[in-house]
């Protein structure tokens, strides 16, 4: 890690005198161009952003972060958040059975249920959404979102391990207006979604989202009964905001959300392609599988989701400090049946029901004024109920080992109650000119508590078999544990000329421990930690026509929470050690009027230090050979982390001219990750891909009505969303095929 630390000083070293004398030369072009009043409109526009809990623009923030606003979003066909590492080199987002899991430079985690929280946060309109289906959002009426880099413990606090995603909504406003937008595409697809908004009386403006989306022909069919699968019956998602201003100093936010969704596009697939994983397939097969997109299972699979939350902002002014409270409540529930053994056998299933509630408030006091302490400080309660409600593991007759020929289903009724608490503060202070220094903590403690049942059951006992009673006596779960931890920020930003800050930054972050609600008698897991050293630069060049941001940071990462497999249930246990390191870099550059290039690249390092009981489902050097359906363990020291991409980038273009019948506009995005591994053992991958996506727009000269036509995975890139290695064979999810279709849209 010394060379990068050592080329990026260096850098800075070089850059500042270039730097000075840019300002000097980019003063006398201003005085020019001034003259000619061309260069305010060719600058990059200024997006402001709130990674430090307040309003500043994002080259001010000594924080590596990448910005879109919703018209960006737009262009590029960003859809829901599970699309933002098209645009975000080092943010992956795997997902498993409508379960997301965001990693960040690597640090991320392949567990999914109640119980199971990411060290990547997700935040909507500042407040934390825990369950990890309804992080998935659907994106609609958004004014911009932040991906924020690297541990975000002190602000932020809990489960911002690997950093955050954090969305924006639209405020509503008190001249009346709003949009409209009907596309269709191929899979006859239909999408309609509307805005509007508008002032209620003088102090009150309201506004209201819809958005609904409905996929008729699926990707591909299941073999076993010749329906399709890879559909979307719906996806209904609706926001609606209030705006009350009571006062000049005084802003009220009252904000509710709703979301449906019901969809087996994510379905799992069984890949043979990778041999080490087939002996459970070929056992019992072997069975056709089709095309890439088929299947052939004979129990459904199925996603369902229905979500939603109300939360209450008040800002208030009280001189030289600000005044802020968030109160939020959020429900969810989730159900998803999947078909195990993935094959057209009486294997194993899954049936489940998760449930999730959340209740947070948050009061926070920060410095309102230009002087040279800038600070913030708050008070954080976060309360949580989740659960299976149930989960049913099927074994079928064909595979129950200890009764063949009885089918046999394992029941569990659980849940986890979580109380957090948080104190936190950060100030920064103007050491010397254009010199500050940033200090801040944050302490949390968290208690969880998990209780629950789980019963056995068994049906039509074949003569001569071992029989078990209908139901065994439910066993009971009560169990309790405590995490604490004090999380830190130490940071130094110097302005070396108007456009360029340089920053050094050391942070630590937690993700808060648990019990995996699957496993009645396992014990809880702990908390992981890290630490984090970065140092970054942040340049506009040019009159601000080019933008490059750039990023080095090394992590220590320790008490890893990692998955393995012990008597047929999923475990976490605190196993593993590792270290990463890289660099981040972004960029702009304003060619000319409409014609504009951005792209943006991560470098990630990551192997583990230690892993001494990783799972492995195939044989690989140094292992002992795993059973049928079984796994090993072994060490895993010098392994890449799953689901981490050495390299990533993207590369997009926008082109817009006006014309005497309006506006004409293109964009293309091209992005690339290479080669990431399903787990620690490094055995099944993900070769590396690509993805183009493009659009063409018409806009009127009255700017009301616009027509574009749209396409994404334009290569027909085959590539997944999810890999497993699984008991049965190697599970994978695929992203979707090529798509495309026409979009027309009025506003008023």
């Amino acid at each position: 890690m010394k060379p990068i630390f050592l080329t990026t000083a260096c850098s800075v070293a070089l850059m500042v005198p270039a730097a000075q004398a840019q300002d000097q030369t980019t003063a006398t072009a201003q005085a020019m161009q001034g003259a000619e009043g061309k260069s305010s409109d060719l600058g990059i526009a200024d997006i402001v952003v709130t990674a430090q809990r307040r309003s500043e623009r994002l080259q001010d923030v000594p924080v590596a972060v990448t910005a879109a606003t919703g018209d960006r979003l737009a262009a590029v066909g960003i859809q829901s958040s599970q699309d933002l590492s098209v645009i975000t080199p080092g943010l992956t987002i795997p997902q498993t059975s409508g379960y997301s899991q965001p990693r960040i430079r690597g640090v991320g985690t392949s567990s999914n249920g109640p119980g199971i929280e990411n060290p990547v946060a997700t935040y909507i309109d500042g407040v934390y959404i825990a369950s990890a289906p309804s992080s998935l959002l659907t994106l609609n009426n958004i004014q911009r979102v932040e991906v924020l880099k690297g541990p975000q413990g002190t602000l932020f606090g809990r489960n911002a391990t690997g950093g955050l995603i954090q969305i924006v909504t639209k405020d509503p406003t008190h001249d009346a207006g709003g949009a409209v937008n009907l596309s269709y595409g191929n899979y006859q697809t239909v999408i309609a979604d509307a805005y509007v908004t508008g002032g209620l009386s003088d102090t009150i403006a309201a506004d209201l989202a819809v958005r609904y989306e409905h996929q008729d022909k699926g990707f591909g069919t299941n073999l076993f009964n010749g329906k399709e699968v890879g559909k979307l019956d719906h996806d209904f998602a609706g926001r609606m905001k209030l705006l009350i201003e009571p006062s000049e100093r005084t802003q009220i936010r009252l904000a509710l959300d709703y979301e449906s969704r019901d969809s087996d596009r994510d379905i799992q697939h069984l890949d043979t392609t990778q041999q080490p994983f087939s002996p459970f397939y070929l056992g019992f097969g072997p069975f056709p599988l089709g095309g890439t997109y088929d299947v052939n299972q004979n129990y459904e699979f199925r996603n369902k989701l229905e979500a939603g939350g109300v939360s209450l902002q008040v800002d208030h002014d009280l001189g030289g400090v600000a005044l802020k409270s968030i109160t939020a409540y959020r429900k969810s529930k989730f159900q998803f049946n999947l078909d195990l053994d993935l094959l057209p056998i009486d294997g194993f299933t899954a049936f489940s029901i998760a449930k999730f509630n959340q209740f947070s408030q948050e009061l926070q006091l920060s410095s309102n004024d230009s002087g040279p302490l800038k600070w913030v400080a708050g008070l954080y309660y976060f309360h949580s109920k989740d659960g299976w409600q149930p989960i049913d593991i099927g074994i079928g007759p064909l595979v129950n080992v200890q009764a063949p020929g009885v089918p046999f289903h394992v029941i569990d009724e659980n849940y986890q109650k979580t109380d957090a608490l948080a104190a936190y503060a950060q100030a920064s202070y103007e050491i010397l000119p254009r010199t500050n220094l940033t200090l801040g903590g944050r302490y949390n403690y968290e208690h969880k508590s998990v209780s629950g049942t789980e019963s056995y059951t068994a049906f039509g006992a074949p003569a001569g078999s071992v029989p078990f009673p209908d139901t065994s006596p439910p066993a009971s779960v009560p169990t309790k544990a405590t995490f604490k931890r004090f999380n830190y920020r130490i940071a130094l930003d110097h302005k070396f000329g108007p456009d360029i800050l340089g920053y050094i930054s050391y942070n630590s972050g937690f993700k808060s421990g648990g019990f995996v609600l699957a496993k009645r008698d396992a014990q809880p897991f702990k908390p992981e930690d890290i630490k984090a050293a970065e140092v970054g630069l942040k340049t506009q060049f040019f009159d601000r026509r080019v933008r490059l941001n750039i990023s080095a940071f090394h992590y220590d990462y320790k008490n890893i929470q990692v998955q393995r497999f012990d008597a047929g249930s999923q475990l976490i246990y605190n196993g593993a050690k590792a270290r990463m390191y890289g660099v981040d870099l972004d960029g702009e550059i304003v060619l000319a009027h409409g014609l504009s290039l951005n792209g943006g690249l991560s470098y990630i390092h990551d192997r583990f230090k230690s892993f001494p009981l990783a799972d492995s489902n195939a044989p690989r050097p140094g292992c002992p050979t795993p059973p049928l359906g079984g796994v090993v363990q072994c060490e895993a020291a010098g392994n890449k982390l799953a689901q981490t991409p050495t390299l990533s980038f993207n590369i997009g273009g926008d082109y817009s001219i006006d014309t005497s019948i309006g506006t004409f506009a293109l964009n293309a995005t091209y992005f690339r990750q290479s080669k990431v591994y399903a787990a620690a053992d490094n055995i099944a991958f993900q070769k590396a891909y690509d993805l183009i996506n493009t659009s063409i727009s018409w806009t009127d000269k009255s700017d009301h009505v616009t027509v574009k036509l749209w396409g994404r995975n334009l290569g027909k890139t085959v590539y997944t969303t999810s890999l497993i290695e699984g008991f049965t064979g190697l599970d994978v999810a695929y992203g979707y095929p090529r798509t495309y279709g026409v979009t027309a849209g009025f506003k008023f």
